[in-house]
């Protein structure tokens, strides 16, 4: 099932503008901002914050693909960093696609059967390629990145195989 990032609109009294803040309530997103001008500013009250939602700058994040239910997390951790999304800011997620490494890199050849991502014929090393994340693994990429701030990618539950560790 997809999953909804609600965005509220902000503003702060005495402070220029607008800002989109993604909180999963108004109270969220107004503690968001609170915490956020409250580092430079302590006089602003929580009071001064005003928050209203804005259901036009939504971002629908899609269901995970079936292809990545059985990939380990460990590739899964490095599709993620190849598609931009780290745990300091997993919302860059999409911004790129590739990543360079050993040809036989063990996670990037688990992608790749997996269809999540293909390899480049060479790279500029000896033994190098460049790994590219396919449409599904970018896909995958954004179904499994948070909802808001504070919170852990999402995993999918993978069946334990036959020779996986206990």
């Amino acid at each position: 099932m997809s999953r909804l990032r609600k965005a509220w609109k902000t503003s702060v009294k005495g402070y220029e503008g607008e800002n989109i803040v993604y909180a999963e309530t108004a109270g969220k997103a107004r503690y968001q901002v609170y915490l956020d001008v409250s580092d430079c500013n302590d006089a602003v009250k929580f009071a001064d914050i005003k928050v209203l939602r804005n259901k036009t700058a939504d971002v629908v994040l899609p269901d995970l693909p079936g292809a990545a239910k059985n990939v380990t997390q460990h590739a899964l951790e490095k599709l993620l960093h190849a598609c931009g999304a780290t745990r300091g800011n997993p919302y860059k997620c999409g911004y790129r696609g590739h990543f360079y490494c050993n040809a036989q890199n063990a996670h990037m050849a688990e992608l790749v059967d997996a269809g999540l991502m293909h390899r480049s014929e060479k790279g500029w090393g000896e033994g190098m390629v460049y790994f590219h994340a396919t449409d599904i693994g970018q896909k995958t990429a954004l179904a499994m990145i948070p909802l808001y701030r504070g919170e852990d990618f999402i995993w999918p539950r993978r069946e334990i195989l036959p020779g996986d560790e206990a």
